[in-house]
């Protein structure tokens, strides 16, 4: 035997049907968003044993070089100052200490709900002279 459908259960068959598509937008949406802006920390891998020196070439590119002017870099959640040079964005007098550290570049969305992108590198600093 089969029953009549109840109105409450037309109604949350209608509420979830719009729960899901709103939520599989938002989810596009984040990964158009991410794969648009293209960020990149160019000179340095995750898991990257440097010298502080060698720091000075750490930079980061976007694919859209106009959203440069939004990136915030943070290392050890710090923000660091950058400036601009062309389609790059270098990091301003900026030197690292020994020991290991979190580098963090991130573009906010300017739309809700749509998540911001973020590029994560650990790394460790170790200014030991090799031994002859």
């Amino acid at each position: 035997m089969r029953a009549p459908v109840r109105r409450s259960e037309l109604l949350l068959l209608v509420f979830l049907g719009m729960v899901f598509a709103v939520s599989s937008t938002v989810v596009v949406a984040s990964v158009t968003h991410i794969e648009k802006i293209g960020l990149t920390v160019v000179g340095l891998e995750d898991g990257a044993v440097l010298r502080a020196a060698a720091f000075r070439d750490v930079h980061i590119s976007a694919g859209d070089p106009d959203t440069l002017e939004r990136v915030e870099v943070l290392v050890d959640d710090a923000v660091i100052a950058t400036r601009r040079d062309g389609d790059r964005l270098t990091l301003e007098s900026f030197t690292p200490t020994e020991g290991d550290h979190a580098l963090m570049a991130r573009v906010r969305s300017t739309m809700p709900l749509i998540m911001d992108v973020v590029v994560d590198h650990e790394f460790t600093v170790d200014n030991t002279a090799p031994s002859p």
